[in-house]
């Protein structure tokens, strides 16, 4: 999973920790 999250961390990496983000909100 790092290995994905480096390589689409210029365009998922972006969008990923805004969700990451949201769900620790909630939490």
């Amino acid at each position: 999973m790092a290995t994905q999250t480096v390589e689409g961390s210029s365009r998922s990496g972006s969008r990923r920790t805004s969700v990451r983000e949201f769900i620790e909100t909630i939490e």
